[in-house]
């Protein structure tokens, strides 16, 4: 059979199959970004919740490696899931025309490149795709198979990224009426069942991920940059050339159906949320990305009776796909020695983790404020690795895995910023970075321990007092009558705005801590600064002048 007559006879097969063969060579031959390793631990310890995420990547990770060894395992269902994401959007295109889909998607260098990376975006945005293609079976029919149905997909939404609320809400605005119909609450009731035990996990743990995400997680004070980086980072997201024409094709167009309306005023909800959150902090790029959904389909709409548009879009898919082809090349390559690399996330990883395996002769691995760095190492070595989160850093899952216990009264390799009094042992990283290390013996720390329902803090000339609610883990008590752990004191850090924290002590010790629940009146010795503080607590650790954070922070000013 002549070969232009078979591709045009079985174009969605030789589009799709060309699509999951690049993105499997790519997984399969391209080294972990930083959060993906932080993914893979995540499977190493399954559990209905984590600190920033639900479980699904876990899962999809932990079947993966079932299955292959590397980074293929932790990417082989993220890249099944990508491919499956585009069939799905092309079903819910009520007027078809193939050859401007696929223009489309090959001029989105994203849905290309990112659709290897493992992490909990393209879950959300696969089940996206499936709620809406739900949702316009459920609207033509309420049956209780759909309704069923799509109470099933709300909770796997949510099981991928807290984000799927946003998509179910913005639909249920788009459409009112849904909320007379006895329907809407079963395929809600439905959701809430098969999410419970996240909820309860949550529960268990104190809601960590709401405390984390509504609270921890927002800046000080506001940078107009958060905004503009917010815009720009968009408008890249959608395409490095016809990123402009996509957003502005699919804002246009006027949707024809329930469905259309749905996805309109989901993309337009997104966008706007996101980009009220920059008043409050920083909004990564992908946070968005289920919004791809809804802006191929809409501005696939809009420009298919447009062939002037089409046409730039055809004219320069082939400089879309040259950058793709450039950046994929790039992630292949060795780049070892590399001197102008400062911080490349794909590259010289194994090179690293051996060379830091050999200095530290195969000690557990502490890195003092790096999941990253932690993460990695385990994920290149087979070697446990713990993160120390301090004052200077944020809590993580690491607070909640049993790893920081296995790793009490051992002997560890501490990697972190250098520090000519414990961490003074120069520690090749990448490119040009050096890192401090030393081998720390008897090592502990006590990330489990929360000081919360921080109140009446009082700060005045040099003199800071509060009080608190202590929580500490039922086994940590017996831990605490022990030496040197007895000894551990709990200190505060303080710091003005986003500066680096400096260190102070109470007088109070671990070892006073003797029940699960305890009611604490701290005081500190702190110097006598005017203007707006934070304040975070904290316990010493075994790694002089690196406590273990405790708390969320607090603000004070010294009167």
């Amino acid at each position: 059979m002549d070969l232009e007559i078979f591709i045009k006879k079985h174009h969605r097969l030789v589009f799709y199959g060309a699509w999951f063969a690049m993105n499997l060579i790519q997984a399969a031959s391209t080294e972990l970004l930083d959060d993906e390793a932080y993914y893979w631990m995540y499977s190493l310890f399954p559990a209905w919740g984590y600190y920033d995420h639900p479980p699904m990547i876990a899962m999809l990770i932990k079947a993966g490696t079932l299955l292959f060894p590397g980074e293929l395992g932790a990417r082989f269902f993220i890249v099944i899931m990508n491919t499956a994401t585009l069939f799905v959007i092309q079903a819910l295109v009520s007027k078809k025309n193939p050859l401007l889909f696929y223009g489309i998607l090959m001029s989105l260098a994203v849905a290309q490149v990112g659709g290897i990376v493992a992490a909990p975006d393209l879950p959300l945005m696969f089940f996206t795709a499936t709620f809406f293609l739900l949702y316009k079976r459920f609207t033509d029919n309420m049956s209780i198979g759909n309704t069923l149905l799509l109470g099933l997909n709300i909770a796997l939404m949510l099981y991928s990224k807290y984000h799927g609320v946003l998509i179910v809400f913005f639909t249920l605005l788009s459409n009112i009426k849904l909320f007379a119909k006895y329907q809407t609450y079963l395929a809600a009731i439905t959701a809430l069942i098969l999410f419970a035990p996240h909820l309860y996990w949550q529960y268990n743990n104190d809601f960590p991920s709401v405390q984390y995400h509504l609270v921890e997680r927002n800046a000080t004070h506001y940078q107009f940059a958060f905004t503009t980086e917010y815009i720009l980072s968009q408008l890249l997201l959608a395409g490095p050339l016809m990123g402009w024409l996509f957003l502005w094709a699919a804002f246009r167009h006027r949707p024809v159906s329930i469905t259309e309306k749905a996805l309109k005023y989901s993309m337009v909800g997104f966008y706007l949320f996101f980009f009220v959150s920059t008043l409050k902090g920083r909004v990564e790029p992908n946070w968005t990305v289920p919004v791809f959904v809804s802006l191929i389909i809409l501005c696939h709409q809009y420009l298919i009776d447009r062939q002037r548009m089409q046409g730039w879009i055809f004219n320069t898919v082939i400089f879309s796909l040259a950058i793709v082809l450039v950046f994929r090349v790039y992630l292949v390559m060795e780049m070892r020695g590399a001197s102008w690399i400062k911080k490349d996330e794909f590259h010289q990883n194994t090179v690293w983790a051996n060379h830091l395996r050999s200095q530290s002769k195969g000690l557990p691995l502490v890195a003092v404020s790096s999941y990253q760095q932690a993460s990695k190492y385990w994920f290149y070595t087979g070697i446990p690795s713990y993160s120390l989160n301090t004052p200077d850093y944020r809590r993580n899952n690491f607070n909640y895995w049993p790893i920081n216990d296995s790793l009490l009264g051992k002997t560890v390799f501490a990697l972190g910023r250098y520090d000519p009094y414990i961490l003074n042992d120069s520690v090749k990283g990448k490119g040009k970075e050096y890192n401090g290390g030393a081998v720390i013996d008897t090592f502990f720390s006590f990330p489990r321990i929360r000081f919360e329902d921080i109140k009446d803090v009082v700060a005045v000339n040099g003199n800071l007092t509060l009080t608190c609610t202590v929580k500490v883990p039922k086994h940590y008590l017996e831990i605490f009558k022990q030496a040197p752990y007895s000894e551990a004191i709990i200190q505060i850090g303080i710091m003005k705005k986003d500066t680096v924290p400096e260190y102070y002590s109470s007088v109070v010790k671990v070892k006073e801590l003797t029940t699960v629940k305890t009611e604490l009146n701290l005081s500190f010795k702190i110097p006598d600064r005017k203007g707006e503080l934070h304040g975070r607590l904290a316990t010493e650790s075994r790694i002089r002048n690196q406590p273990t954070l405790n708390s969320v922070t607090f603000p004070f000013e010294m009167q």
